[in-house]
């Protein structure tokens, strides 16, 4: 028993220097072997009267309770930092082998009040933080994507963390979060998208720019939106002819992709048959042009969006068919800037040259 006291002591030690070098499977083993040993003198001790290791294990109680547990607290993610800090996975089950260890040991409940405790402060963080984005994203007439992809990442953290906590109902509450911030994530694009096609404001371009460099947040998003679309299907909870609104939403903010893509190709194709047009304003476009495709793309491919691949193989070839008119205008024509126009063009599907793979969940066939 001494010796199994001083390996714990030792390897706590680390974990309070280093919880990333520690050998946690090794640690969770030693604490269920010496719940064990405690629970066993515990049973004896009504027997013979025998009295010593409860004290150690009461002293041991207190190491958990007034060291360990706020190094915990501390590496677990909380509103203000995104997950990543720590291993989850070693953290969760380090948390619930202290919690066996308090329940067969019989030293109290302070581990076990400890978890439950840290649970209601990380969900209820969480929510109102979500909740509060929610609120301010719905009224803002552009799309924070920075800002939404980590916290979608927060909350995919928090879900995890309860879900190992055995806090099911919370899990579900904070999948339901998660649910409704993808919804208003990506409403609040398509609100971007819509309010510069209207009017072709190129002050609005920016926030258009911005929601187009954060493409993974966007996927993310949008894939979460189907995700909650085929819970819904798999409860029996959505209609079997009527459009859930997830569905609704994604149709939607693929019509606004669609028409911006649109929108690119068009002025590229004005600015072939404008020799005063230059490389640099050509860039713009094309630049922008390749985003909105790589965006299309990357839904075709993880979210298995039928509309989304069409669209996207539409646009290629709307792309290579530009190509086309400025490699004749190149040998046809002497203006000065349709090399580089050129060369802009094909740099849009440099990327994309390889085939796109598709994958089309029968639950999402109708978009």
């Amino acid at each position: 028993m001494a010796a199994l006291n001083d390996s714990l002591t030792e390897t706590l030690s680390a974990f309070l220097r280093d919880g990333d070098a520690v050998d946690m499977p090794g640690l969770i083993a030693e604490l269920q072997e010496h719940a064990q040993i405690c629970n066993t003198t515990r049973a004896m001790n009504k027997v013979s009267g025998v009295v010593g290791v409860e004290d150690n294990a009461q002293g041991f109680h207190k190491l958990l309770t007034t060291r360990i547990l706020p190094v915990i607290e501390l590496k677990l993610p909380s509103y203000s930092a995104t997950a990543g800090q720590a291993n989850l996975l070693d953290l969760v089950e380090l948390l619930n082998a202290l919690v066996a260890w308090e329940t067969r040991s019989g030293v109290g409940f302070e581990i076990q009040r400890f978890r439950q405790q840290l649970a209601d402060r990380l969900y209820g963080d969480i929510q109102r933080q979500t909740e509060a984005f929610i609120r301010r994203l719905d009224k803002a007439d552009y799309a924070e994507m920075p800002q939404a992809g980590a916290l979608i990442l927060q909350l995919d953290a928090h879900i995890w963390l309860l879900e190992g906590f055995g806090q099911r109902q919370k899990m579900a509450e904070l999948q339901n979060a998660s649910a409704r911030l993808a919804r208003s994530i990506v409403r609040s694009v398509s609100r971007t998208l819509q309010g510069f096609l209207a009017d072709g404001d190129m002050v609005r371009h920016f926030d258009v720019s911005a929601v187009l460099l954060y493409v993974e947040d966007l996927v993310v998003a949008m894939l979460r939106v189907l995700e909650s679309t085929r819970e819904e299907e798999a409860k029996g909870a959505a209609h079997p002819f009527i459009l859930s609104l997830g569905e609704q939403i994604a149709t939607a903010n693929l019509a606004d992709l669609d028409a911006l893509l649109s929108y690119y190709l068009r002025a590229l194709e004005r600015a072939l048959d404008t020799p005063k047009v230059s490389k640099d304003t050509f860039r713009i476009f094309s630049t922008h042009a390749g985003m909105t495709l790589r965006l299309l793309r990357g839904l075709a491919r993880q979210g298995g969006q039928a509309k989304a691949s069409g669209l996207y193989e539409r646009g290629m070839q709307r792309v290579y068919g530009l190509q086309a008119k400025a490699r004749s205008l190149h040998r046809d024509s002497a203006e000065p800037h349709i090399a580089d126009k050129l060369a802009l063009l094909e740099a849009i599907t440099a990327d994309f040259e390889k085939p796109l793979v598709q994958i089309i969940p029968s639950a999402t066939d109708r978009l």
